[in-house]
């Protein structure tokens, strides 16, 4: 029984390589027409499909590709130096404290550090906080009891 239905799988299966064949030179063929395509667009009237009355004339020639695997030009300028960076971290830093300032958003100054001296000695002649007791948690079993 399977002899027979052997030679049939082999005709199924010639029979879709050769459509897929056909379906891949069909591709091929429309794929080098794109070309032409884009040009004859143009000559497709406007209730047809075609381009707009009002749509702009094309470029005569195409536009071209960047160049991407070019490497970029030098920079002249070099990095800043040490200085130079600390500087112009300074000069940004008073600039930012003035603009708060005008604007009223200046960040509270921090707390004097007497201030929390005098806070750490009260805390120590009040005495040390007694711990608290941990609460057990008890189960519904527990409670019954």
């Amino acid at each position: 029984m399977m002899s027979r239905l052997r030679p049939l799988r082999s005709k199924a299966r010639a029979a879709g390589m050769v459509a897929l064949l056909l379906a891949a030179g069909a591709l091929a063929g429309c794929s080098s027409t794109i070309d032409t395509v884009d040009k004859g667009i143009d000559m497709i009237p406007t209730a047809a499909g075609g381009l707009p009355s009002n749509a702009p004339q094309r470029a005569a020639t195409p536009p071209q590709y960047p160049a991407v695997n070019e490497m970029p030009q030098r920079r002249e300028a070099l990095p800043l130096t040490d200085d130079e960076l600390n500087r112009t971290k300074s000069e940004l830093t008073t600039l930012r404290n003035k603009q708060e300032e005008m604007a009223g958003t200046a960040p509270k100054p921090a707390a004097a550090p007497e201030k929390k001296q005098a806070d750490a000695a009260k805390g120590a002649a009040k005495g040390p906080k007694k711990p608290k007791q941990p609460t057990e948690l008890s189960s519904a079993k527990d409670q019954g009891k």
